[in-house]
Parts: structure tokens; C-alpha cells; sequence
């Protein structure tokens, strides 16, 4: 059995180099490590070769321009399946596995074949991401990890989160690689959601990652933006399913659009957030699915 992990970078060589030697010292010794930079402009590249430039067990790929999570896990999962893993395990360059974490996540690989860990923050907490995914409004209902306060040692979810998650060939060659068209947001809530089809999705206590810097802000323009375009792309991985409800989609979109262009634009006393808002609401209806 051979496992692979995918670490996406971009522009944070310091936490990519903590990243991969956290993956480098499991207890389960992975097999083969694809790192794939973003265009990284801060020595990134110079730093991994003094780093880890003589070791054959990891593959470096600098981009030609910044893909995004979604256009980076594309590429790197490709990779990691084309090598013949069985095992996909998706990191980002801001997360450190604790030692055990694959290795307990293999012993649920009779029960799943997308299995996730449990995530904590700089200052040891927990994060609550034991969540349901409705198909009918591309929206997700996060649950406060009610499972483990009720001591059960894993739960079953049907979204995905790329932090982590470690997906098995067999459920790749079904679903196909990560859409990079999203290029940020989404793009792994509706991957899980699709795996969820074809497999038990779980989420497992007992196995942790650690988020290497605080949670980053989800009420930028630009965040806001991609939240609300790629809402349509949802819409139209779940249309392919025969799954979606177009009422519901859009009544939700509506007051989510609400919120992010009223409600957060007057937090952050940002006028550029209604704009951007709306901008992503004419570009999902237009199908205009690109880079800003």
C-alpha cells in the first residue's frame, strides 16, 4: 500500500518547511511527498532545496502562476495518482499532522475511504467541524463536534475539508480530481459531498492536525467574492447529480448575499465588500469562472 501527501504553497516558506516535517516524522512513513508551490515570490523554492533538496521522497513543482488551493491540489493530486498512490493525503502549507495522525486514520480504512482528522488551533483547541452538507442549498450546517462530547471516537460527515483530508484512489478514480476552476472556497466541501456518494465519509477524533497560524480572515472582498461565485459551480456538481432544488439554492443565496454584502460590509467598514458581492453573484450567473 502506498501513500502520498499533497502540500499546496504559496508565499509562507517558513510554515511549508514546518509543514513537511511534521508529514516527514509519521509513525506511518509516508511514501512519497508532492509539494506543489503556487508561484511562490519569497525564496520559497530556495528554501525547500537547502531544506530538502537531496531527498528523493519528495517531488517539487513550482507553477508557472498562482492556481489557488483548488488549481494546486488539482495538479498534485494528478500527480500523486498518475505515482500509483493508493493513499492521497491533502495538507496545506499552514498545517502540521501530529505524528500518529495518518497512522490512526489508516485503522478506520475498513470503515472509509475518505477519512479526515480532527484540526486545532496555535493554542491547542479544538476546531468544531463535524458538519452536514444539504445538497438542495450547496450549504453546509456545522455541528459542535457533538459526537465527540458524546465520546464516540469518529462520526460520519459528508463534506470535505483539504486540511487533512486522506482519500483513497478507488473514490478518486470515481469522482475525478479537485475542480480548479474554484480556485479558493468550496472546492473541498463539494469534493467530500461527491466522495460521500461513493464511500462513508468520517471524521475521527484521535487524529489531529495542528494549524501552524491563526485562522486566516473570511470576510475579505476577495474571499467574500469566490464564496459567492462558486456557489454556482456547487450548483453545478450537484445539477450533474440530479440533487439540486433551484428554489431553495437560491433562497439561500439570498441571504447569504445579504449577509456577506450588508452585515459584513458595515463590520469591517469595507465599501468594497458589496461590490465584490455582487460582482460574484454576475459572474456564477454569467458562468464566468476565473481568476480575479
Amino acid at each position: 500500500m502506498k501513500t502520498a501527501a499533497v502540500v499546496v504553497t504559496y508565499n509562507r516558506k517558513d510554515l511549508l518547511i514546518r509543514s513537511i516535517q511534521g508529514i516527514l516524522t509519521s509513525t506511518r512513513p509516508i511514501d512519497r511527498v508532492f509539494v506543489v508551490d503556487n508561484n511562490s515570490n519569497d525564496g520559497t523554492s530556495e528554501i525547500y532545496k537547502k531544506e530538502f533538496g537531496d531527498n528523493e521522497a519528495i517531488v517539487y513543482t513550482r507553477l508557472d502562476e498562482n492556481t489557488g488551493s483548488a488549481g494546486g491540489f488539482n495538479y498534485g493530486v494528478k500527480q500523486a495518482y498518475e505515482w500509483g498512490a493508493d493513499w492521497i493525503w491533502f495538507l496545506d502549507d499552514d498545517v502540521s499532522p501530529t505524528q500518529n495522525c495518518l497512522e490512526t486514520m489508516l485503522g478506520y480504512e475498513h470503515l472509509s475511504k475518505c477519512i479526515h482528522p480532527s484540526k486545532k488551533d496555535i493554542n491547542g483547541r479544538e476546531f468544531m467541524w463535524e458538519s452536514i452538507f444539504n445538497p438542495s442549498t450547496a450549504s453546509a450546517t456545522i455541528l459542535p463536534n457533538i459526537s465527540f462530547k458524546n465520546n464516540k471516537d469518529f462520526t460520519f460527515v459528508n463534506m470535505g475539508c483539504f486540511e487533512g483530508m486522506l482519500i483513497h484512489r478507488d473514490v478518486v478514480s470515481k469522482i475525478g480530481f479537485p475542480d480548479e476552476r474554484f480556485f479558493i472556497a468550496g472546492d473541498d466541501v463539494i469534493y467530500g459531498f461527491l466522495a460521500s456518494l461513493h464511500t462513508n465519509v468520517i471524521f475521527v477524533r484521535d487524529a489531529v492536525i495542528s494549524k501552524l497560524i491563526p485562522l486566516s480572515d473570511r470576510s475579505s472582498p476577495t474571499f467574500l467574492y469566490y464564496s459567492v461565485r462558486n456557489q454556482f459551480l456547487m450548483k453545478k456538481h450537484l445539477q450533474e447529480q440530479g440533487l439540486f432544488n433551484g428554489r431553495l439554492f437560491y433562497l439561500y443565496l439570498f441571504s447569504f448575499v445579504l449577509y456577506a454584502g450588508i452585515k459584513q460590509a458595515f463590520r469591517n467598514r469595507s465599501t468594497l465588500i458589496p461590490v465584490y458581492v455582487i460582482r460574484g453573484l454576475i459572474d456564477g450567473v454569467r458562468g464566468r469562472f476565473y481568476k480575479l
